[in-house]
């Protein structure tokens, strides 16, 4: 919020008054119109999952980064696991740990005008600038892997060269001994014929996960077993014992040659390049450029129930309205080619409802609410992976149909008027939103063997919000009133999925006018 404004909200608080501080009413007098001038400030660096608080960036760290976090390495996994016989074996590229520091700035513009005593209609525009500033530090000291020196982006011109070599020698090896069985070389020699049946057979294997590691662009791991870990040489041992065989008791000799395996671990620099280069396989920002656009609109109308306010702080009142609200989905979701991103909406449009009543004793108030929100479907362009492995490869960016879980919310704000124009207020306030549904937009847009269901993991939540503040109500030079308030907020607590731990300010002016008697 801008130093104008805070200068504005500031004055306000020093004018004399003679209304009694109150919440601010939902609805507008008949004839009126509204305006409503509200900032706030939203930070995060820690969340929830499950209940339990972690880092805002707990789903980029891990203790051995490998295929636990960057699905596009499970492949390679698979390939070594075949390879060396150990169903442990694995990339592991070090120790990466996490940090974020995200905030949103809103400014919102609103206009409410009193068409009747009971009914107000309404419309709110959000202009939200959100950033996230991501750091992630590699620790490589327990890392068996490096760069993959054939790798035709990352990799270098010696180590394709010599990785080529190598395949087009194990060719020729494996098409040598081919040639020798069908020549019936091994025939007098039942035992001798069986093993050079099995070799050729796992020769082949081996070439093919071999290739698919290491030389097939399509299936490249990117990292490659370093040659000094005990899963390189593990590698390089399974190839020697075939060498082994061929050139001994099957008489294939000429094939001694190894594929180029990293001499070091891989280091953070090579990390990042791999994630972010937009030639690398994954092409995702770490960067935090600011977003800054609308957010979610809404429009929609108010019908007040009842409206017999205490305004003067004596005795008892109570007031209570209806509220219709349509969000018309002008945000901007997060950006899939960002690991960690907090947009500036829903992007959905959304249908609900809410009832607001408040109570008035004396000088003490409470507000009491209660809202249901239906959120509709519309089409998404997603980074297809489920939150924990957000390091997916970019030709997983597709169109899918997304449905928000609907939300229920119900809070309570018990307030205490000091003197005639401010008082006090705190409050609790609870958000249940239910399963998202998410399924392809189109066939076309389908990853064989992926459910777009992926992103719909750990999509149910509870939040759990704790504020308080002040609040200023004093009539305007017209007679019409001013209402300005100031609020800090903090998520305390989160179930179910991921939960951001939140802490906001916020400051809003309402200033009223006469348009019609």
């Amino acid at each position: 919020m801008g130093l104008g404004r805070w200068a504005l909200l500031a004055g306000a608080l020093f004018l004399p008054a003679a209304a009694a501080a109150q919440f601010a009413p939902v609805g507008v007098p008949r004839g009126l119109v509204r305006l409503d001038l509200d900032g706030a400030f939203e930070s995060v660096d820690r969340r929830y999952l499950d209940g339990a608080l972690q880092d805002f960036a707990a789903d980029l760290a891990s203790p051995a980064l490998g295929s636990d976090r960057i699905p596009g390495l499970s492949d390679a996994d698979a390939r070594l696991t075949r390879i060396t016989g150990d169903a442990g074996a694995g990339l592991d590229l070090g120790r990466l740990t996490a940090t974020a520091q995200g905030s949103r700035s809103i400014g919102v513009i609103g206009v409410a005008v009193g068409l009747t005593s009971r009914l107000t209609v309404f419309a709110r525009l959000p202009l939200i600038r959100a950033s996230v500033t991501p750091t992630i530090t590699l620790d490589s000291t327990s890392s068996n892997a490096g760069v993959n020196p054939a790798d035709p982006v990352f990799g270098t011109a010696t180590g394709s060269a010599q990785t080529a070599g190598f395949f087009q020698d194990f060719g020729t090896a494996l098409a040598s001994l081919q040639t020798r069985l069908q020549s019936g070389a091994y025939d007098g020699d039942p035992t001798l014929k069986a093993l050079a049946q099995s070799t050729l057979a796992s020769g082949t294997s081996l070439r093919d996960d071999l290739f698919g590691l290491l030389a097939d662009p399509a299936t490249a791991a990117g990292f490659a077993p370093t040659a000094a870990s005990p899963l390189g040489a593990a590698v390089r041992a399974r190839i020697q014992a075939l060498q082994a065989t061929l050139a001994g008791s099957l008489g294939v000799a000429g094939f001694a040659s190894a594929p180029a395996l990293p001499d070091t671990r891989a280091s953070q620099d090579q990390l990042t390049a791999y994630l972010t280069s937009p030639n690398g396989p994954i092409v995702g920002r770490l960067d935090n450029t600011p977003l800054s656009q609308r957010g979610d609109a809404e429009v929609g109308g108010v019908w007040t129930l009842v409206d017999r306010w205490n305004d003067d702080a004596t005795g008892t009142g109570i007031r209570a309205a209806l509220t219709g609200v349509a969000r018309l989905g002008t945000g901007f979701a997060p950006r899939p080619n960002y690991f960690l991103d907090l947009g500036t909406g829903t992007g959905h449009g959304a249908l609900g409802g809410a009832i607001t009543t408040d109570i008035g004793v004396g000088r003490f108030a409470a507000r009491l609410t209660a809202g249901y929100l239906r959120q509709l479907a519309s089409n998404q362009i997603v980074r297809l992976t489920p939150p924990d492995q957000p390091y997916a490869p970019f030709d997983r960016v597709v169109t899918v149909r997304v449905k928000p879980g609907d939300v229920l919310t119900v809070g309570a704000h018990p307030m205490i008027r000091l003197m005639p124009s401010f008082g006090l207020q705190a409050g609790v306030d609870y958000r249940r939103e239910s399963d998202e549904q998410v399924s392809y937009a189109s066939a076309g847009d389908s990853i064989p063997g992926i459910p777009a269901s992926l992103l719909s993991v750990d999509s149910r939540i509870g939040v759990t919000t704790f504020s308080a503040g002040v609040t200023y109500s004093r009539p305007g030079k017209t007679g019409l009133p001013l209402d300005a308030s100031w609020t800090f907020e903090q998520v305390i607590a989160g179930s179910g999925g991921r939960v951001l731990k939140t802490q906001t300010v916020r400051a809003g002016l309402r200033l009223y006018h006469r348009l019609f008697n």
